[in-house]
């Protein structure tokens, strides 16, 4: 969350976190409850491990509930019209000697191997406020490789 305590994302990104709080209440949540039966059904606690790890499961679920609710109460979509220059929720290529395109997510929504950037990753931040052809210098463990920006969508 940004400083404000204002979470920005994409609508796809909202809706994303909203579908994640019901799996993570309803089924994760049956799934945990019947591992913690059977592992009850066993008799002595103190040495069932498998009781212990559902125990923590269900704890790490609960803090994650939380945290996505906190996350959805606090969001705050945003909607790039303008696409003169590179904001969230936009789609950028990048030309040096071959092409990338990119899509400019939230850091939840980020994925890599997708082409889904967070606009707070290294390359997200160098290219933020960018105009079609402007140069940017993106660091990587190679060294520094420098692309301009081809097309905002």
């Amino acid at each position: 969350m940004g400083i404000d305590g204002v979470y920005e994302t994409t609508r796809k990104g909202l809706d994303n976190l909203v579908q994640e709080v019901k799996y993570r209440e309803n089924e994760l949540r049956k799934k945990i409850a019947t591992q913690l039966s059977e592992m009850r059904s066993q008799g002595d606690l103190r040495e069932n491990d498998g009781y212990s790890m559902a125990v923590e499961e269900q704890h790490i679920n609960e803090q994650k509930i939380a945290e996505l609710r906190d996350k959805i109460k606090n969001a705050r979509v945003v909607r790039d019209l303008d696409k003169s220059q590179v904001g969230l929720g936009d789609i950028v290529t990048l030309r040096n000697s071959k092409v990338i395109t990119y899509e400019i997510t939230s850091e939840d929504d980020a994925n890599p191997l997708e082409g889904k950037i967070s606009h707070k990753s290294p390359i997200g931040m160098a290219i933020m406020g960018k105009k079609v052809g402007e140069t940017i210098e993106i660091k990587t463990p190679k060294g520094v490789t420098e692309y301009t920006i081809e097309k905002i969508a």
